[in-house]
């Protein structure tokens, strides 16, 4: 009796207590509090546990009390377990229940200071899944009190949770696979060779099969048989016991064959074959990218969805953009292709995906790696004076790897690199100052996953020797010109004069040797006169009639007639040249 009445004490004091709090704490307060279970949703098999808990939000408005009860469907769902470990409250008028038969969690707690918070725990509810389905957790009888001394109810919504249960699957039975067991003094198995299917562990494209094995002694007749069965018993028996066995027209796939001796005391042991045969290319080849590829990177993985109905596809050839082909090797439902970093523009895959019995089918893809924005050239020297080093700066992405080429009117390049920082800009220097001549600077950037820019617009850089460097060269290039010049000019003076004099003496040992040509030719002339006169005195004299025939005497009148002409021709230019030197 003294036990109850101290009981009753108990929770006669901490209900004056928590109205004393409710009228003299604080001062009225919009009402704005809410309730709501969590998680809201979920997905849970049947016989599992999970729990919820309860959360206040008093969106700003001190609270000091709540209560209310859980609700749910006691054939659905079971309470495994009741917390107020993390609550906020301190102060409990009834212990949190529960009631699996009622489908009920009452609770109903309280804290001396004002609480305030937007995600509050009251207390956590553990329950146990019975059926599959969907169940529902709700709020019921709820308030929250406000910390105003009035004990204000706040609570303007409540929110529970619905979550779905679904049945365990049930895993089907494992095969017992039993192997037949002959009785004792039978054959053993026989060994079985295949010349066409070698290697039981090797798909081949061979649809015809031969078989060989011994027949030992005292074996009286074999039985055999094909199936997809790894351990069949054979059917087919050969009273006269065959040695080999020839098989055409194999089906696709894996399948067995199986042979079995028999003696005198029954049928021995089977032998079992493995036989895996695809004759037929894959059926189809498809290349595509993931849904959430990044055609901007660098880096891209390709899905290879290849379907061959018989054997695994696990070996690819792979030619990427017309280059060398290479192996590639994947294996799975869904294997994939890693290609190699890869430059903005537009690439070609060709795949041809291979069979385990080496058949093979094509397949193409195309794609375009797009590049970022280009780099921007903000200050550089448009003029330059040589000796000095320039400085070259701008923007890009942050963080990017930048690479300018500058190339001189040879064609020489040189490469100036440098690293953008965390806003993106960036400083190139070249390692030495630039000669003389003119300059284009281009601009490429790599970001950190090693995608590329498009290249920036071209800028020109003029490198020129300084003023007073200018002034020399010019006056040395301007010498350089004249001297020769004034030197050729008195050279040519030299000469003229040296001619003009040996031309004088020339002229007067021309007039001289010119007259004696003359007297020669002239005593030349009459000699030869002289000759053709003796030549047609010694003819006449020859003749018995003592006269030239008339033949003779054209001849001998022609010949004087040239003489004469070649005389008159030749003192002519004679003359002449003699005329000319006297001037």
């Amino acid at each position: 009796m003294n036990i109850e009445l101290s009981t009753f004490v108990q929770k006669v004091f901490i209900r004056v207590l928590l109205v004393g709090i409710i009228l003299f704490a604080l001062p009225v307060l919009t009402q704005a509090a809410t309730l709501s279970v969590s998680p809201g949703t979920g997905v849970y098999k049947t016989g599992a546990t999970f729990t919820v808990t309860v959360f206040v939000n008093t969106a700003g408005v001190p609270v000091n009390a709540a209560d209310g009860t859980l609700s749910f469907n006691p054939r659905e769902l079971s309470v495994v377990s009741v917390s107020r470990a993390s609550s906020i409250f301190n102060l409990w008028t009834t212990e949190p229940a529960f009631s699996n038969s009622a489908g009920t969690v009452s609770f109903s707690g309280g804290v001396p200071t004002g609480y305030t918070g937007s995600a509050a725990n009251v207390l956590s509810v553990t329950f146990r899944s019975l059926t599959s389905g969907a169940a529902r957790v709700s709020l019921t009888g709820a308030s929250v009190l406000a910390a105003d001394g009035r004990g204000t109810n706040v609570l303007t919504g409540m929110s529970g949770g619905t979550y779905t249960l679904s049945a365990v699957e049930s895993q089907p039975a494992p095969e017992v696979i039993v192997e037949y067991v002959p009785p004792a003094n039978t054959p053993n198995a026989p060994v079985i060779t295949s010349a066409t299917h070698p290697d039981q562990n090797s798909w081949s494209k061979e649809t015809t099969a031969v078989f060989n094995w011994t027949v030992p002694a005292g074996v009286t007749a074999v039985r055999t048989g094909l199936d997809k069965s790894p351990v069949a018993i054979p059917t087919k028996v050969y009273d006269s016991p065959i040695r080999t066995l020839t098989i055409p027209d194999l089906d696709q796939g894996v399948s067995y064959l199986h042979v079995q001796f028999r003696n005198a005391d029954g049928w021995g042991k089977v032998a079992h074959y493995k036989l895996s045969v695809d004759s037929e290319k894959p059926e189809s080849f498809t290349i595509t990218l993931p849904e959430d590829a990044d055609l901007s990177s660098p880096t891209q993985t390709l899905n290879l969805a290849i379907v061959d109905k018989a054997s695994p596809v696990t070996k690819f050839k792979v030619q990427l953009d017309g280059g060398e082909a290479y192996d590639h090797t994947a294996s799975g439902t869904n294997p994939t292709l890693e290609l190699p970093n890869l430059t903005p523009g537009y690439h070609t895959v060709v795949v041809e995906g291979f069979d385990s019995a080496g058949n093979s089918l094509i397949a193409t893809f195309s794609f375009s790696i797009t590049a970022f924005d280009k780099p921007l050239i903000t200050e550089y020297p448009a003029t330059l004076n040589s000796g000095v080093t320039p400085v070259i700066r701008g923007t890009t992405k942050a963080n990017a790897t930048v690479k300018g080429v500058l190339t001189d009117v040879q064609g020489v390049e040189t490469i100036l690199e440098g690293v953008a920082d965390g806003s993106g800009v960036f400083t190139i220097i070249p390692t030495d100052s630039l000669k003389t001549g003119r300059y284009s600077l281009v601009v490429t950037a790599t970001d950190v996953s090693g995608g590329q820019s498009e290249p920036s617009d071209t800028v020109t850089i003029v490198v020129s020797e300084p003023g007073y460097v200018a002034v020399g060269s010019f006056l040395i290039s301007f010498f350089s010109i004249l001297i020769p010049l004034i030197a050729l000019v008195v050279l040519t003076w030299l000469t003229l004069i040296y001619s003009i004099r040996k031309m004088g003496r020339m002229r007067a040992r021309v007039i001289v040797e010119s007259e004696e040509a003359a007297m020669m030719l002239a005593t030349e002339f009459r000699h030869l006169d002289q000759v053709i006169a003796e030549q047609e005195a010694a003819l006449i004299a020859s003749h018995k009639t003592k006269k030239l025939t008339k033949a003779e005497e054209t001849m001998f009148a022609e010949l004087k007639s040239t003489i004469a002409e070649a005389k008159r021709r030749v003192g002519k230019e004679v003359d002449d040249v003699t005329h000319v030197f006297k001037k």
